[in-house]
């Protein structure tokens, strides 16, 4: 019923949503690491699985380092900062820098979709950005400064840009027709007989 294609794009999709609930969690209960052992093992399954991996890695290794850098700017401006202060590293905790990698590896797989139209990938962005701060710092997992609603505007503002910008790197990076985008390793345990 489910083509392979279908299936990584959901694995891909709640990749993100699994680590975010581990690393939000483990923010909340002093068990900070658990949202980068959970983003860890997404990664790892997500290699094994996908065949533009030379692609995903640049990926993650432009996105992630700009969502990271941007978290870092965010934080010494006093916009974010975090409860707690074990495991952070260059002004952010560990879990927050997964949540960045993770992210990056849904850009050109389960987002990618979103890159034919900006108004709508900026619009969901702002809209989907926003809220999962807003989110986090309703857990308790961050601290959004006040008003609150003038940090949600600026998150706002910061991931309407930051998203379609993300999208067209992904179609920089990939260098070949959107269908090459969706092109998966097939494990031999997967393959059809």
């Amino acid at each position: 019923m489910f083509t392979q294609r279908l299936k990584f794009l959901i694995f891909n999709f709640l990749g993100l949503q699994f680590t975010w609930a581990a690393c939000a969690y483990g923010a909340i209960n002093e068990w900070p690491l658990l949202g980068v052992w959970v983003g860890l093992a997404y990664i790892g399954l997500h290699f094994v699985v996908v065949a533009e991996r030379l692609r995903d890695i640049k990926v993650v290794l432009v996105l992630g380092m700009v969502g990271i850098f941007l978290d870092v700017l965010n934080t010494s401006l006093g916009i974010l900062s975090f409860p707690t202060d074990h495991t952070i590293t260059f002004f952010l905790p560990y879990w927050l820098m997964m949540l960045w990698i993770v992210f990056s590896l849904m850009v050109p797989h389960s987002l990618y979709w979103l890159e034919k139209n900006v108004v709508i990938a900026a619009i969901a962005g702002a809209i989907g950005g926003s809220l999962s701060y807003l989110l986090g710092h309703k857990l308790g997992a961050i601290t959004l400064a006040q008003p609150l609603p003038i940090s949600f505007i600026i998150y706002a503002v910061e991931w309407s840009l930051i998203f379609p910008v993300s999208l067209k790197v992904v179609k920089y990076l990939s260098r070949s027709a959107p269908a090459h985008i969706y092109s998966y390793a097939k494990p031999d345990a997967l393959k059809d007989e």
